[in-house]
């Protein structure tokens, strides 16, 4: 299964899943941007899952939706995150303080203070990721 949608909750992530070989799954004005404000969840007819991952208090969980130079409007929609244009979440460890941890700022970064979470990703292959990273799966 792979990512298909996301909800965030402070530093605790919920991963909508779908069949691999899905790729027309879509979503109420999926692709108006910013996404935060006209896109509805992924059509429940594509949701095979649903994955949940907390993250330690010093680990910052960034959508680009929280990302403060965006000016409460980020430039992506959902359909920019299926073609994966942009990630839906960055997350970032060892970051001295939040406000210094937007997703904008990290959104080319890589390395081990990073962790990129697209639509598309193989669930497995992330689910390891983020448990290496220090994420703790939930339900």
């Amino acid at each position: 299964m792979k990512v298909i949608d996301f909800e965030k909750k402070g530093n605790v992530i919920g991963l909508y899943l779908g069949k691999d070989d899905c790729f027309d799954y879509w979503f109420d004005d999926g692709d108006d941007a910013p996404y935060e404000h006209n896109a509805g969840t992924v059509y429940d007819e594509y949701i095979e899952g649903f994955i949940e991952f907390a993250f330690p208090l010093k680990v910052v969980v960034q959508e680009p939706a929280d990302d403060y130079s965006y000016n409460c409007n980020s430039p992506f929609s959902k359909e920019d995150f299926k073609n994966r244009k942009a990630p839906c979440l960055v997350i970032i460890k060892n970051c001295e303080y939040f406000w210094n941890a937007s997703y904008s700022k990290y959104l080319g970064a890589e390395g081990e203070n990073v962790l990129k979470i697209y639509y598309e990703d193989n669930i497995d292959d992330l689910e390891k990721r983020i448990i290496d990273f220090g994420g703790v799966k939930i339900c």
